[in-house]
C-alpha cells in the first residue's frame, strides 16, 4: 500500500531522530529574537523517490524554467568545523532506499538585515538536476527563503523530456535546531548554529 505524505514525513522524522534526535522542528512556532551574528549553516536537500506521492500540480508548466536572479547568488566562506548531517544524516536517508542526496553544503556567514541579504547558491551533486538559493536573513527573527528547481527525466521518454518541481518557501527559523522542509518531492534538512564566539551574544 503506497504511504500517504504525513506517514512520509514520519518515516522522515523517525530517520533523522533515530541518528541523533536532530529535527527539532517540523512545523517552527515562535521563536525568540535573535541578534545579527556570524552562523555555521549545513543543509542537505534530498530526492522522495516515493511517487505515489507525487500529484501534476507540483510541476512548474515550464520546462526551461530558471531561478531568477540565480547570478546574483554567493559562494560563502566554508565551515571550519566537521559536518553534523552529512554523512550520518545521509547515509540514513540513502539506505532506506526511498530517498537520494542531491546536495550537501556546509558554511559559515553573517547573517545580515533582509534589505542587504545576500542569496547562497545551491551546489548540487549534479546541476543538470537541480538549481537554487537560498536566502537567510534578520529580521525581528531568523528567516530563510528557500528557492529550488529540481529536473527529473520523464519515464519512458525518448526526446529527452523533463518534469520540473519547484520548491519556494519562506520560513521564520530558531537557531540551534535542525529545520525540515517540506514538499512531496524534495526535501530539505537545514541545521543552523552561531559560532562559538558569537553564542554569548546570542543568548543575551
Amino acid at each position: 500500500m503506497p504511504l500517504s505524505h504525513e506517514e512520509t514525513l514520519m518515516r522522515i522524522a523517525i530517520l533523522a531522530f533515530s541518528g541523533f534526535g536532530l529535527l527539532a522542528a517540523l512545523p517552527v512556532h515562535a521563536a525568540p529574537a535573535e541578534k545579527e551574528s556570524t552562523y555555521e549553516i549545513e543543509m542537505v536537500v534530498f530526492e522522495n523517490r516515493l511517487s505515489d506521492l507525487i500529484g501534476d500540480e507540483l510541476l512548474v508548466r515550464d520546462a526551461d524554467a530558471r531561478i531568477r536572479k540565480l547570478e546574483s547568488a554567493i559562494t560563502p566562506e566554508a565551515a571550519v568545523s566537521a559536518p553534523y548531517l552529512f554523512p550520518a544524516i545521509t547515509r540514513l536517508l540513502e539506505q532506506d532506499g526511498s530517498y537520494r542526496v542531491l546536495a550537501h553544503q556546509h558554511w559559515q556567514q553573517t547573517i545580515d538585515a533582509k534589505t542587504i541579504a545576500k542569496p547562497v547558491q545551491v551546489v548540487a551533486v549534479n546541476p543538470a538536476e537541480l538549481e537554487g538559493m537560498v536566502r537567510f536573513f534578520m529580521s525581528r527573527h531568523l528567516h530563510l527563503d528557500v528557492n529550488l528547481l529540481f529536473r527529473q527525466r520523464a519515464t519512458g521518454s525518448d526526446t529527452g523530456e523533463h518534469l520540473v518541481y519547484r520548491l519556494s518557501e519562506q520560513r521564520k527559523l530558531k537557531s540551534q535546531e535542525t529545520h525540515y522542509f517540506d514538499h512531496p518531492k524534495l526535501g530539505v534538512l537545514v541545521r543552523v548554529m552561531p559560532l562559538e564566539r558569537d553564542k554569548e551574544k546570542i543568548r543575551k
